[in-house]
């Protein structure tokens, strides 16, 4: 693959006086040729196709009723093909979203320790830094164009932000000592992780005013994440949230919230599940750990749980889908390197036009390197 050398020129600053904090950039933008390849299909070698049963179904009067849903391995798909994501020079680089235009945004690390964000739009790489700090990650992105993401303070705090038409916006919950920024949907609300009295609390960024989301029982403190307790992780234009808790073990379990409620959303028969993105048709996807203890992915599409391990790889991590199916993520090859991916599939109903803002009504009321991926 030819790599082209990551030569980032920084402008200079201004600073704006917004209600929250907010920043100008620029960075020189740098084409990058990535590889891809034909993938005839991803598949499971060791998933059974048993029938399991769980707690998922929520109704609009908010009962939550169990269902039985269908385990099965991913099927041949024409036309799909896997592309890996390296950042020229980096020691590290995932993917963490993908919007319905086709940009990304994620991760890399340089062999001197630094951490940037970036975006792949068009089939150039440009780096995302907030001025100053001293991490950046990007994590989600709407199809407006809009980012969030997180990053650190010269002062070791870290602080959610959106990236929109080049300004920064810090995002810092009221009274948290930690906030991080997941998930954006095309209404621009927005999930995350804030810390408060060191307990960690999922939330719903919408029109300025924060809603807290706590999974019953989650468990705090916990080594998974700061704070432990309840992550929120992804959002969709109709409201629906998907996310992480701790539970028993000091393991993740995954949750969907609808309407304000919440239910429990496993993989059948993982020590670990941890939903990421949902998208307007209500495809889910995010990692799983098998009792042996390996990380696959799954998509979760029309009652049925699909595993995604990608060739050659000894742990699967996706953790972005667009509203027609195109995954993103990272995966670990045997020599320790991680790497980003896109999953592009084959699409026979394509009508991935405009936002998804248009795709329903926000039907969720207004109440209310593992396991940081950012």
């Amino acid at each position: 693959m030819e790599k082209v050398g990551p030569d980032v020129v920084r402008a200079g600053t201004r600073c704006l006086t917004l209600t929250l904090s907010a920043f100008a950039f620029a960075v020189l933008t740098l084409p990058m040729p990535m590889s891809a390849w034909a993938n005839d299909a991803v598949k499971s070698t060791d998933v059974s196709e048993a029938a399991a049963g769980f707690a998922l179904g929520i109704s609009d009067d908010g009962e939550i009723s169990g269902r039985e849903y269908t385990q099965a391995r991913a099927d041949d798909e024409d036309g799909a093909t896997f592309t890996t994501i390296d950042f020229p020079g980096a020691v590290y680089t995932i993917a963490n979203d993908i919007n319905s235009r086709g940009d990304i945004v994620g991760r890399y690390d340089m062999p001197n320790g630094s951490v940037h964000g970036y975006i792949l739009s068009d089939g150039q790489l440009t780096t995302i830094d907030v001025p100053d700090s001293i991490f950046t990650a990007a994590v989600g992105i709407n199809s407006r164009g809009v980012i969030s993401g997180l990053y650190r303070s010269p002062d070791q705090k870290t602080h959610g932000y959106f990236l929109s038409e080049g300004q920064f916006t810090t995002i810092d919950c009221p009274g948290a000592t930690f906030t991080r920024t997941n998930g954006i949907n095309d209404r621009g609300d927005a999930t995350g992780l804030c810390v408060i009295e060191g307990v960690g609390h999922g939330y719903v960024l919408r029109n300025g005013s924060f809603t807290m989301v706590d999974f019953p029982g989650a468990i705090s403190p916990s080594t998974q994440w700061p704070g432990g307790g309840t992550q929120t992780n992804g959002i969709n234009s109709r409201g629906t949230v998907v996310g992480g808790y701790i539970g028993a073990g000091d393991t993740i379990r995954g949750y969907i919230r609808q309407h304000g409620n919440l239910a429990r959303m496993d993989f059948p028969g993982a020590i670990l599940t941890w939903p990421h993105r949902i998208n307007t048709r209500g495809d889910v996807v995010g990692p799983y750990d098998s009792p042996d203890g390996v990380r696959h992915g799954f998509l979760f599409s029309r009652g049925q749980f699909t595993t995604i391990d990608l060739p050659g790889a000894i742990a699967t991590f996706p953790v972005g889908i667009s509203r027609r199916g195109d995954v993103v993520g990272n995966y670990t090859t045997a020599d320790g390197r991680t790497h980003g991916y896109l999953q592009s599939r084959g699409h026979e109903d394509d009508d991935d036009q405009g936002s998804e803002e248009d795709q329903g009504d926000n039907d969720d009321d207004q109440n209310g390197h593992q396991d940081n991926n950012d």
